[in-house]
């Protein structure tokens, strides 16, 4: 439900802070300044703190490892140093997940988007598409459970998620189609020149 008044201007003042931080954040680049923002970051958590920063860590874990490990072994190679790089990268990382998690905690986008109708109505669009994948994932699980009831082995659990993944990128690309075309049959996208 959008509220109006305050609600309103307290989450697009929220989303103007965040997106303030993030361009902060992309701007500074030693790693100790890096590392005390992390901390204001994590503050803004309060109790959940912990469990933000655990969640920014597993989220960011597979592409900042096999960039990091890349970065270090082509600059290992070439003679140049890379571990304040690396813990820059990471650091950065991290930081801007853990502020995108309070973000999405704290700031209701429709709300914050108040002044235009159109991203309001991309906002709504985006969260209905997350409510089907999350139905159609919790679906896939259960189904999974269902005919294994005892402990499967990683590799067939591994090609089950592989064929689960490939199922939602089908779904979402026949979905992302029919809004698309939808929403060119009501007038959203003025392709005229």
């Amino acid at each position: 439900m959008i509220q109006s008044g305050n609600g309103r201007s307290r989450d697009g003042l929220l989303l103007a802070g965040w997106l303030a931080a993030v361009v902060v954040a992309t701007c500074i680049h030693d790693p100790a300044w890096l590392a005390v923002l992390l901390l204001g970051a994590l503050a803004l958590h309060g109790r959940e703190a912990w469990s933000a920063l655990r969640r920014a860590l597993i989220a960011v874990a597979v592409v900042n490892v096999a960039i990091s490990f890349g970065y270090a072994v082509a600059a290992s190679a070439a003679g140049t140093p890379w571990a304040e790089f690396v813990l820059r990268l990471n650091l950065r990382v991290v930081l801007l997940a853990v502020l995108t998690f309070w973000m999405a905690r704290n700031v209701r986008l429709e709300r914050a988007l108040a002044f235009s109708p159109s991203l309001q109505f991309i906002v709504v669009l985006v969260r209905g598409q997350l409510g089907t994948f999350r139905a159609m994932l919790a679906d896939a699980r259960q189904a999974f459970e269902s005919r294994n009831p005892a402990r499967i082995p990683f590799r067939p659990r591994l090609k089950a998620a592989g064929r689960q993944a490939a199922a939602l990128l089908d779904k979402a690309e026949l979905q992302a189609d029919a809004l698309n075309q939808g929403m060119r049959s009501r007038g959203f996208f003025d392709d005229r020149p």
